[in-house]
């Protein structure tokens, strides 16, 4: 297999560490058009599969342990779970075209992420998933015109489609996929950034 070696979800990756670029160091590739949202909704409807593939068969406490002081695996699916209901929110702003997007407020998400490490992970999956499904539904679901609609970023002050929110929500969720196989990847020797 030239030097590569098979993992829990198919992929074959180098033997090397990996180092992730911080998620607010990132640029992401705004401005697509509207003829990109099909691809995009089947990347966010493939995210809860893809993090049964990666999580399955590791064992529960290597799941909800810390490492540095760091979100364990289990609170990463949290932050994803916690995020997703707050976007919501921001398909009703396109709906109702909106010309400024709603602020995402994760306050408290610190106390709320460690009540997922006792919980099962068949359940925290099961919950992103039927959450993400009903998301990718509403989208689906705009019409012509919401889709066309852009919207100012509260933050960053940037205009956005509902295609540049599908890429940043794909985008975010491959940065935890990435940090969440960094970690199990490390096994106790967290090595990565981000």
């Amino acid at each position: 297999m030239n030097g590569r070696r098979r993992d829990h979800g198919g992929h074959y990756f180098a033997r090397m560490t990996i180092h992730i670029t911080p998620w607010e160091r990132r640029e992401l590739p705004f401005g697509r058009g509207p003829g990109e949202l099909p691809a995009l909704l089947e990347r966010l409807l493939g995210t809860p599969a893809r993090l049964m593939a990666l999580t399955m068969h590791e064992a529960p406490e290597k799941l909800s342990m810390r490492m540095q002081g760091r979100w364990s695996v289990l609170e990463h699916i949290g932050h994803l779970v916690h995020l997703q209901d707050r976007f919501d929110e921001r398909v009703e702003d396109f709906a109702a075209r909106r010309p400024c997007l709603c602020h995402i407020d994760l306050e408290g998400q610190d106390r709320l992420l460690p009540g997922y490490t006792g919980r099962a992970l068949g359940d925290v999956l099961e919950e992103f998933r039927l959450k993400r499904s009903y998301f990718v539904e509403r989208l689906t679901e705009l019409d012509p015109g919401a889709l066309d609609h852009r919207a100012e970023h509260p933050c960053s002050r940037m205009m956005m489609s509902v295609v540049d929110m599908a890429t940043w929500l794909a985008e975010h969720d491959d940065h935890h996929l990435l940090s969440i196989r960094a970690m199990l990847q490390a096994g106790g020797r967290r090595s990565i950034a981000g």
